[in-house]
């Protein structure tokens, strides 16, 4: 199932419809260490195709180098939204007890 998720970046609304697929793709990329690449990936193939331009001139520079901050930033919204409605999770304490 695909989340919508809105985030303002300056002045700009850009829409992202992420879903589980996109998500887990761009964890198992970050497990090599590397997250920048991946992180712009992710935005890159869930933002809305008619602002893909718009928002690869703000988080990219004149080389087309992602800008590092403000892609973990934007990342980290998408992480809080996209995971927002999993449960808890918790270890239970195991007894301590003796005979």
């Amino acid at each position: 199932m695909a989340q919508v998720i809105l985030i303002t970046v300056g002045a700009a609304a850009f829409e992202f419809t992420v879903t589980d697929k996109d998500y887990n793709k761009f964890v198992d990329s970050i497990s090599g260490g590397k997250s920048v690449l991946p992180a712009y990936n992710l935005l890159s193939a869930t933002v809305k195709n008619e602002q893909h331009a718009k928002l690869k001139g703000l988080v990219t520079d004149g080389e087309n180098n992602p800008k590092a901050s403000l892609v973990m930033e934007i990342v980290q919204i998408i992480t809080e939204e996209f995971t927002s409605d999993l449960p808890a999770v918790v270890k239970t304490p195991t007894s301590s007890a003796t005979t």
